[in-house]
């Protein structure tokens, strides 16, 4: 289970912090994803018609682009695929679709902090030995500049992930409709499993054309040629909508391979460096961070995916159906 996300932020952005906390009496602190979803209502974007809707498009994700996590970045950049159209489902319920990936995107921002911290340590330990036997003339200058230079690049990618964590509540923040109140602490999600069996294309196809109110309301008021053209968008964002979950359900089996390889590589390490043998226990720390973050990433990703079919189809996008009970057969 994930444990409870807190930012890191603190030193520097302390007052603003108090003064957030007071003004924000109105938003939980932690906040929920069920509670965030809640928050669409009212929204103003949620009153936006489509047409005007397109021409205020929201900030793109820093973490959670899953279009290229589903293709290894082997398509090229399109990062409105990752977004339902307009036309194909209500504001209100892209409103909430639009905080579950804010949502998603700040317990990332929070990961990846911790990772670059951890980084930030293996880089620094070498360093300050190296300047401390330096005095002993055991270490020449060009070394300790060497791992200085190496400890500076990885302290700016600390800052910058310490920015993320502002940026991605800021988003968040605008997305539940209070654009000056950081939220300061989420409780992840616990997203569950998946249903292993989806309904073949067509089934979804006629599924959203007769549960999605909102969609039929707009193929009735369009002409012949924009109800083609709207069947036809549909059609499409229900497949790559399947394809991605497909290859998702495989990037889920390649990132559990890879946490098990950077477990067993971590207690090596680790088992050396308590025998005061050579050791990369830190780089070890780093890259099992690396892929517990990426693991994290392909989960909130499926979800994503999920609630967008959901949405296309009628249904709620939060939370999400848990799979149907497996039925044992009973012998004859």
């Amino acid at each position: 289970m994930m444990r409870r996300v807190k930012a890191c932020w603190w030193g520097v952005l302390s007052p603003l912090i108090i003064f957030t906390s007071v003004q924000a009496a109105d938003v939980p602190d932690p906040l929920s994803l069920d509670q965030a979803v809640n928050y669409a209502e009212g929204h103003p974007r949620s009153q936006l018609a489509p047409d005007i809707a397109l021409r205020h498009p929201a900030p793109q994700p820093l973490y959670l682009d899953c279009h290229n996590l589903a293709y290894n970045s082997n398509t090229g950049a399109d990062n409105q695929r990752d977004r339902l159209l307009p036309n194909l489902i209500a504001p209100l319920e892209k409103q909430r679709l639009d905080i579950m990936e804010r949502f998603f995107d700040v317990v990332l921002a929070d990961s990846s902090a911790v990772r670059d911290n951890e980084n930030m340590a293996v880089y620094f330990i070498p360093l300050d030995r190296t300047r401390t036997r330096l005095e002993l003339k055991e270490f020449s200058e060009l070394d300790v500049a060497e791992l200085d230079a190496e400890y500076q690049v990885v302290r700016q990618q600390g800052a910058a992930s310490a920015a993320s964590q502002r940026l991605t509540r800021s988003l968040l923040a605008q997305a539940i409709n209070n654009p000056q109140k950081l939220p300061n602490e989420l409780n992840p999600p616990t997203i569950g499993a998946f249903p292993t069996e989806l309904p073949p294309l067509d089934e979804l196809v006629e599924t959203s054309l007769k549960n999605n109110k909102w969609l039929d309301d707009r193929r009735d008021d369009a002409t012949a040629e924009e109800r083609a053209v709207i069947d036809m968008e549909l059609r499409q964002h229900l497949l790559e909508l399947l394809l991605r979950l497909d290859v998702f359900k495989v990037a889920e089996e390649r990132s559990q391979a890879e946490i098990l390889w950077r477990d067993y590589y971590l207690e090596r390490s680790r088992t050396l460096y308590e025998q005061e043998v050579k050791s990369d226990i830190g780089d070890a720390m780093t890259q099992q961070s690396k892929a517990r973050l990426q693991q994290q990433q392909i989960q909130f990703c499926r979800a994503l995916t999920f609630a967008q079919l959901n949405a296309l189809q009628g249904n709620p996008v939060w939370p999400l159906p848990k799979p149907a009970p497996k039925t044992e057969d009973k012998p004859a």
